[in-house]
């Protein structure tokens, strides 16, 4: 792109994306976590839903990043999610993603993570919507979640091009295995063998592995005979308001 028109997206998206803010922040779906042996609902992620027209919601992520709003947007999508999250089930836990330069940008962040994660099981999943500048803070904010027993999660392995340096420098309670490699793996040999390694890293390093992507008979069948610990997809349960999962209309 030339810098001209790189400038002039950068402003387009940055409106976009302070208005959102502006306007209270992303609506908030949640999409059941299940178990593999027993299909028992365990958790749900908390995902952000954007208005029409500004891409998917990973270019939402991508583009505040790049103008400089990132921990901005993260912050205000994630305080809605654990608002959101306490009509959920008791006993189940949640997910919510972050980038981890957000979590050096807005220590107080921190704060409100483990004081919410002393009143349900919470899971933060690490995306790759930026890279990881300050290893030492990153790893000294997760030290701090941990502490509060907010377990860590590596979101997308499989893709990108950090995912395996994530798994060596975070040390993941939970791994979550990117739906390109879940999905269609049955057909797909290469994909098979991804999986099986990315579950026996998981198991020796006493991490639980989560297959996202699973879209159909095929996969589950597949994810539940090699051992799964976790299933996520619209096979096991599609994302939807907390309010249509709880009945509470």
């Amino acid at each position: 792109m030339l810098p001209t028109r790189d400038a002039s997206h950068r402003r387009r998206a940055s409106r976009r994306i302070r208005s959102v803010i502006d306007s209270g922040g992303p609506t908030i779906v949640f999409q059941p976590i299940v178990r593999a042996v027993d299909g028992a609902i365990e958790g749900y992620e908390a995902l952000s839903r954007f208005p029409d027209g500004g891409g998917t919601t990973e270019s939402w992520f991508a583009d505040a990043v790049h103008c400089g709003l990132g921990a901005a947007l993260d912050t205000c999508a994630v305080m809605n999610a654990l608002r959101e999250s306490a009509q959920l089930p008791c006993g189940s836990f949640l997910a919510v993603n972050l980038c981890a330069a957000t979590l050096v940008a807005d220590f107080a962040l921190v704060g409100h993570l483990v004081e919410f994660g002393q009143r349900r099981h919470l899971i933060v999943e690490i995306t790759e919507h930026a890279a990881i500048d300050d290893e030492v803070e990153v790893l000294a904010a997760l030290a701090e979640l941990r502490r509060g027993s907010v377990d860590i999660a590596v979101d997308d392995v499989g893709s990108g091009h950090a995912g395996l340096r994530r798994l060596v420098l975070l040390e993941p309670d939970v791994i979550k295995l990117d739906a390109t490699v879940v999905h269609g793996m049955r057909e797909n040999r290469t994909k098979m063998v991804v999986a099986e390694l990315i579950l026996d890293f998981a198991r020796k390093t006493d991490a639980r592995c989560v297959f996202e992507g699973i879209e159909t008979d095929d996969d589950l069948e597949a994810a539940t005979s090699m051992g799964a610990d976790l299933l996520q997809g619209y096979r096991t349960g599609r994302p939807a308001a907390v309010d249509l999962l709880t009945g509470n209309r």
